[in-house]
């Protein structure tokens, strides 16, 4: 099974450097039109659905791409993003001032061994374990010669693309082909 994997595009939260987690921020200017290059890139593509995270950025980075594809879209509570907890709306600046330089390992860490619960958030299994759910759910569903689109989150798809054996470096805007 064919699945294209990309990330929301631009919040105003990515110009503050606010980790985001599960808040619920809009696309700001800037991601409407990341969306809508990206969804001219992804046209060429025999998509029959796209999923996507249920939070708003991924959402709407999704229904913009949906306005050129026209395919049934499905918004999904496990594509989430790693919950932060308590750390979500703080910058790495403030999170380092309040709890200290030892949070740097989890946060530098985008898919291998994070850990944010003692914060209120996720544990990287967890966050894998969404995931895996995702793909296992569609790609029974699925026409062999079509793919489905996943729009979610930085952390939460580079973990999953690590996991499968894929570089783990998408960032917004691009996308990345894999097989299940």
């Amino acid at each position: 099974m064919k699945f294209i994997i990309t990330i929301h595009t631009t919040t105003d939260w990515h110009l503050t450097h606010r980790i985001k987690g599960h808040s619920n921020i809009q696309l700001n200017k800037k991601g409407r039109q990341e969306a809508k290059e990206l969804a001219r890139k992804l046209r060429k593509f025999n998509i029959s659905r796209i999923i996507c995270s249920d939070l708003q950025r991924s959402k709407q980075t999704a229904e913009i791409i949906n306005s050129k594809l026209n395919v049934p879209l499905h918004p999904e509570k496990n594509l989430r993003e790693c919950s932060f907890g308590k750390l979500e709306g703080m910058t790495r600046k403030e999170v380092i001032v309040k709890y200290g330089k030892s949070i740097i390992k989890d946060w530098e860490d985008q898919y291998k061994a994070y850990d944010f619960r003692s914060f209120g958030g996720e544990f990287r299994d967890d966050v894998l374990a969404r995931h895996i759910k995702v793909l296992q759910r569609y790609s029974i569903f699925n026409p062999e010669d079509k793919a489905i689109l996943l729009v979610g989150h930085g952390r939460g798809l580079s973990t999953l693309l690590a996991e499968l054996g894929n570089p783990p470096t998408l960032k917004r805007g691009e996308y990345q082909i894999i097989e299940y």
